[in-house]
């Protein structure tokens, strides 16, 4: 925001025009049986069309208010003062009783955390690329209109809010607005500590800004998942994830064809992997304390039992499944290749744990115990972190 530009409030005709659409979306919202979108709660598939048109609205009033809500957001100082050159704030503001602040400031390709003394260097700062950065947009709800920004460094996470009141009436125009932030940290996904802005130091422009530069970058936001999920990532026309009937239950499982990595399949006999080495004996043991041998390769595990793979591990994104399950993918762009949530999981559980279906070839029938699972493993960032096709043993 350029700090020449005048704050000078609305009209009463813009007001008006905000007012009216918030009647008509109102209006929108309560018609029919989508009614529970009102209160938070995401509609039924019959529902999807409308709740995509209410979307489209809801970013034309995006526009319509943004002109307006960025007055009321934005503090007269110009807020850039603590972003590194050629970027703009996102929110900023400084900490109660740690004569701290914290600066979150972007531009097209990067977005940038700062945390340190008022108008001294930075004790820690952090970038993240526009495609991977955490941005939780405003879900159109509620009085108070607030957007989040996640930072990680390795087990830590910062997560930075800024927001405000919204008015609802010319009256409420000319009190001061009620500014509000903080910075949560956390530790491996526990907070540890949080952060109180001073609500008069609170700098935050609602409308356009990180959402849009998002959405230029070729993502979608997933209120499902509360994700974003790039638009390189499509669904397959039929599920990946299929339906199976056993013993009177129905439960959902993955192909046969997908028990692989990097086109490693599970139930590989030793002689066919041997352009990659040798098993190593681990300390590792079966259920019938016999040993499990491996091959270490660059980002993955290969386990051994019998002479034949019963597990694989991956944390490195050079290695996937067939269907492209990768580490680095968030939990929106898995479920869109999966095709659905897994039963049993919502869409934003911490892991995946998959069966194969039935009759998997290439299993030794001798080998009557064996039942293969993918586990996917989400971080704190809500990407992949672990990929594991492995063996039940009990």
């Amino acid at each position: 925001m350029d700090p020449q530009v005048s704050h000078q409030a609305p009209s009463s005709d813009q007001i008006e025009d905000v007012f009216l659409f918030d009647r008509a979306l109102g209006i929108f919202l309560k018609r029919g049986t989508c009614s529970a979108i009102v209160f938070g709660v995401k509609p039924p598939h019959q529902c999807r069309d409308r709740d995509m048109h209410l979307k489209r609205l809801g970013r034309l009033k995006y526009g319509l208010m943004g002109g307006l809500l960025l007055v009321m957001g934005l503090l007269a100082t110009g807020a850039e003062a603590g972003c590194p050159q050629g970027q703009e704030a996102f929110t900023s503001c400084q900490m109660e009783g740690l004569g701290t602040e914290v600066f979150v400031c972007f531009d097209s390709q990067t977005a940038t955390y700062s945390y340190g003394p008022i108008g001294g260097p930075a004790d820690l700062s952090l970038s993240e690329p526009i495609e991977r950065v955490d941005f939780e947009p405003w879900s159109g709800l509620g009085k108070a209109i607030s957007e989040s920004v996640t930072f990680f460094n390795q087990d830590y996470g910062y997560n930075v809010v800024g927001g405000f009141d919204r008015p609802f009436s010319e009256e409420e125009m000319q009190r001061s607005i009620r500014r509000f932030g903080w910075v949560e940290v956390t530790e491996g996904g526990e907070r540890i500590a949080r952060l109180e802005c001073i609500p008069e130091t609170v700098s935050y422009g609602f409308g356009g800004g990180l959402h849009d530069v998002k959405v230029a970058a070729g993502q979608t936001w997933d209120w499902d998942s509360q994700t974003w999920i790039s638009d390189a990532v499509s669904s397959a026309s039929i599920p990946l994830l299929l339906k199976n009937h056993q013993y009177s239950d129905e439960f959902d499982c993955l192909p046969p064809s997908e028990l692989r990595l990097n086109g490693i399949k599970m139930g590989a006999p030793v002689g066919a992997l041997s352009k990659f080495g040798t098993p190593k004996a681990t300390d590792a043991t079966s259920f019938s304390d016999e040993p499990i041998d491996r091959i270490a390769l660059i980002g993955a595990n290969i386990d051994f039992f019998r002479d034949v793979v019963v597990n694989m591990s991956t944390i490195s994104p050079n290695w996937q499944t067939p269907s492209g399950i990768r580490v680095g993918l968030t939990r929106g762009e898995v479920i869109r290749i999966l095709g659905r949530v897994p039963s049993g999981y919502t869409a934003r559980s911490q892991e995946f744990v998959i069966p194969a279906c039935p009759d998997i070839s290439g299993t030794h029938s001798e080998d009557a115990y064996r039942e293969w699972f993918t586990l996917i493993e989400f971080g704190q960032d809500k990407r992949v972190n672990r990929v594991v096709l492995l063996t039940s043993t009990e």
